[in-house]
């Protein structure tokens, strides 16, 4: 079983985005103060406690950060970060989808783990590129438009810095 830290916040994201504080094992929304809930552990299952009803769950699958969970015989995909972690990837979006002039730069000094494109691969907007291993956390830099990838100026190892010219897209 997973067990809760005694004060952590976590981002929970999935159709939805919330941020969660734990606090003496119980869950507290940081959305409102006044939207508390509590998950309880047994042996095979949690039960959240949520609005004075009970809701009984399961972990059917948890991946590193990627989670699937059965409430009530429904199912639920979200992945859980840290606050930085998700405020880290929110940022590095934004700046990504921002650049719309065909350039593809480095957000941030690191080496380039992995290449998921090449030159002369149709991209859409939003899709991934690249992984970009930065402190010891991969990180996917995503296409700021479509298009053609018409120049890739990195090989796979190349350390990188920041706001460096990655691939053209035209």
């Amino acid at each position: 079983m997973i067990s809760l830290k005694k004060n952590k916040i976590f981002v929970l994201s999935g159709e939805n985005t919330y941020n969660l504080k734990a606090q003496n094992y119980q869950v507290v929304s940081s959305r409102s103060k006044s939207e508390k809930f509590s998950i309880k552990e047994t042996d095979k299952e949690y039960i959240v406690k949520y609005k004075e009803k009970e809701f009984v769950g399961e972990i059917i699958e948890l991946k590193q950060n990627k989670c699937s969970v059965s409430i009530n015989g429904n199912t639920y995909n979200f992945t859980i970060d840290t606050e930085s972690s998700f405020q880290r990837k929110e940022k590095l979006s934004k700046n990504n989808l921002q650049k719309s002039n065909g350039q593809i730069i480095a957000p941030m000094p690191g080496k380039i783990s992995e290449i998921l494109i090449s030159e002369g691969s149709s991209v859409e907007k939003g899709s991934p590129l690249l992984l970009l291993e930065a402190m010891k956390m991969q990180n996917q830099v995503l296409s700021a438009q479509s298009g053609i990838v018409s120049k890739l100026l990195i090989n796979e190892g190349d350390n990188v810095m920041a706001n460096q010219l990655l691939m053209e897209i035209e």
